[in-house]
């Protein structure tokens, strides 16, 4: 294994975290997961739910174990619901 390896697999990692992810709402008990469930999820509770909300998802940690790899991301809300409809 080349010591570059591990570099090149983080890089992979990153791009996988990027392009699959999902998305949990807590709040009002929803998980939405892949691109265009999370779309149409966030825009169906959009509909008179929220004056605005938006989420961020920030990069955790990644730990490699061999051929195994696992990690965190962290994300943050900020919003606030429509004042005609309360969670």
């Amino acid at each position: 294994m080349s010591d570059l390896q591990p570099i090149a697999d983080r890089v992979e990692i990153e791009a996988l975290r990027g392009e699959f992810t999902d998305a949990t709402i807590p709040a009002v008990n929803v998980e939405f997961v892949g691109q265009q469930e999370i779309r149409a999820g966030l825009e169906r509770l959009g509909e008179g739910l929220w004056d605005y909300l938006v989420q961020t998802t920030h990069p955790g940690t990644i730990e490699l174990e061999g051929d195994a790899a696992s990690g965190r991301a962290y994300l943050q809300s900020l919003g606030r619901c429509a004042t005609a409809t309360r969670i």
